[in-house]
C-alpha cells in the first residue's frame, strides 16, 4: 500500500468524493410542472396548473370549462371566456358528484354571456379571485354547499339576476372586495348559509337588496358601501338569527328601508352610516333581542329608527337620530324594549312617536332637541327613567335619572325648568301624557 494512501485516508478520499456529488445535486434548480395550457372547452380531471392561453368566444358547449378533481389551479390570465347565453349553460363550473372538492384556486377570468357564470358546488378551502362575471342571463357566481372559501376581488356585474349568490349550507366562507352592481335581483345573496364574512364591497344599483339573509344565521356584514338599490341596503328576512352588522354605509335607497329586519333575532346592528333612505332601520314581525347600537341614522324621509309589530326586548343604544324628515324614533306595537343613550334631534315632526298600545319600553338618558319632542298616539304606560344614580349623564352631569329634553326655540322642558341644587336633574316631573312621564328630567346643556 502506498505510504500516501492509508486506509484512513482512503476513506476520507471516499467520504470527500460523495460530498462533492450530493453538493452538486443540491445546485441542480428544482423545477416544478410547467402550466397547462388551454385553447378551447375542457373538462380538467388530474390535479394540476392550468392557464387560459387563449380567450375563448361564442362557445356553444353547456359548460366551457369544467373542474372536477381537487388541487387544481386555473389561471384565466385576464382572458374571457365567453357563451351564447343558452339556458342552463356556465362558463366555468367546479363540481363532481362523487366527491368534495379541496384546494382549487380559480383567478383572473372574466365569464360572459352564459346562464351562470361562475358555478361553485360542494367546494371547500379553495380560492376564488379576481373573477368577472358578466352579462349572463341568470346568477354572474353562484356558490352551493361550500365552506371555508376565500372569494375576493369579484365583479357581478349586468347579470339577469343574482350577482353573488351562496345557498344550501354555504357555510365560512369569506367574501371580500366584491363589486356588485346593475344586476336584475340581488347584490349579494345568502340562503340558509351561516357564518359567512362579507365586507369591503360595493353594491349598487341591483334591482332588489343590495345584500339579501334569508334563514342564515352567525354571518358578518361588515366595511360594504351599499348604494341606491331598488329595494333595501341589507335585508335580514324571516330567522336570521345572531348576525353581526356593523360599519356598513347605506345611502339613496329613496323609496325603501335601508335596514329591515323581519322575524329575526339576537342580531347587532352597530357603528353604521345610514343617510338618504326612506326609512333607515325597521324593526318587525316579532324580531326580539336584537342590538342596536352607535348607529348614525340621518336625512332619511321618513324615520330613522322604526320598531313595528312586535318587535320587542331589543335593546337600542348611543345612536345618533337626526334630521330625519318623519319622526326620529317610532315605537308602534312594542313591549319590553330599553332605549338609553340615544342622540333623537332636528327631526321634521316629532323626536319619538308612541303608537299602537306601545308599553312597557324603557327609556332613559336620551337627548331629544326637536320642535316636537314626543307624540302620543297611545297612552300605555312606559318608564321613561331610571333611579336617581350617582352615574354621568347624557348631558354631563354627575347624576342620571330621565331625559334631556330641548328645542330649538329654546322652550324645551329641560331649558325652562330650573334646577336648583345643580345636580343636574330638573326641579319637577315632565308629565308628557298619561301614564307617560318623566320624573326625573335631566337639564338642559347643549350638545
Amino acid at each position: 500500500m502506498s505510504k500516501f494512501l492509508t486506509p484512513t485516508g482512503t476513506k476520507n478520499l471516499w467520504l470527500g468524493f460523495i460530498l462533492v456529488i450530493l453538493c452538486g445535486l443540491l445546485l441542480v434548480p428544482v423545477t416544478s410542472a410547467a402550466s397547462t395550457p388551454i385553447y378551447g372547452p375542457t373538462v380538467i380531471t388530474e390535479p394540476g396548473s392550468y392557464y387560459l392561453a387563449s380567450s375563448i368566444v361564442n362557445s356553444t358547449e353547456p359548460v366551457a370549462i369544467l373542474i372536477q378533481c381537487s388541487n387544481v389551479v386555473l389561471d384565466g390570465k385576464s382572458k374571457t371566456i365567453d357563451g351564447t347565453d343558452q339556458a342552463e349553460s356556465v362558463g366555468i363550473k367546479v363540481y363532481n358528484a362523487a366527491m368534495t372538492l379541496v384546494n382549487v384556486v380559480v383567478k383572473n377570468v372574466i365569464c360572459t354571456d352564459w346562464a351562470t357564470g361562475v358555478f361553485i358546488n360542494d367546494v371547500k378551502n379553495s380560492v376564488f379571485e379576481k373573477i368577472t362575471a358578466k352579462s349572463n342571463t341568470e346568477d354572474g357566481i353562484l356558490v352551493g354547499h361550500s365552506t371555508d372559501n376565500s372569494f375576493n376581488k369579484l365583479t357581478a356585474i349586468d347579470n339577469g339576476r343574482v350577482g353573488l349568490l351562496l345557498y344550501d349550507g354555504s357555510n365560512l366562507n369569506t367574501i371580500s372586495n366584491v363589486l356588485s352592481q346593475n344586476n336584475g335581483d340581488d347584490g349579494i345573496r345568502l340562503r340558509y348559509s351561516n357564518g359567512n364574512v362579507v365586507q369591503k364591497s360595493k353594491i349598487l344599483g341591483n334591482k332588489y337588496q343590495g345584500i339579501d339573509l334569508f334563514q342564515s344565521n352567525h354571518n358578518t356584514i361588515t366595511q360594504n358601501t351599499i348604494t341606491a338599490n331598488g329595494a333595501n341596503a341589507i335585508y335580514l328576512n324571516d330567522e336570521c338569527n345572531l348576525n353581526i352588522i356593523t360599519k356598513n354605509t347605506a345611502t339613496g335607497h329613496l323609496t325603501t328601508t335601508a335596514i329591515p329586519v323581519s322575524n329575526s333575532d339576537y342580531n347587532e346592528i352597530s357603528s353604521n352610516t345610514i343617510k338618504d333612505n326612506m326609512y333607515g332601520i325597521y324593526l318587525y314581525a316579532g324580531s326580539e333581542n336584537n342590538i342596536i347600537s352607535n348607529n348614525i341614522l340621518q336625512n332619511n324621509s321618513m324615520d330613522g329608527l322604526y320598531l313595528n309589530d312586535d318587535a320587542n326586548d331589543n335593546l337600542v343604544y348611543g345612536n345618533t337620530i337626526k334630521q330625519n324628515a318623519g319622526t326620529g324614533l317610532t315605537l308602534n306595537g312594542v313591549d319590553d324594549n330599553v332605549i338609553f343613550g340615544n342622540y333623537v334631534r332636528e327631526n321634521k315632526i316629532q323626536g319619538v312617536n308612541i303608537a299602537g298600545n306601545a308599553k312597557d319600553n324603557v327609556i332613559f338618558n336620551n337627548y331629544f332637541y326637536n320642535t316636537n319632542n314626543t307624540k302620543f298616539v297611545t297612552t300605555s304606560a312606559n318608564t321613561w327613567n331610571l333611579t336617581y344614580g350617582n352615574v354621568k349623564s347624557i348631558t354631563g352631569g354627575k347624576y342620571s335619572g330621565g331625559n334631556s329634553w330641548g328645542q330649538p326655540n329654546g322652550q324645551g322642558f329641560s331649558q325652562v325648568t330650573p334646577d336648583s341644587n345643580g345636580d343636574g336633574i330638573c326641579d319637577s316631573a315632565y308629565a308628557m301624557a298619561t301614564n307617560n312621564i318623566d320624573k326625573l328630567p335631566l337639564k338642559y346643556k347643549r350638545k
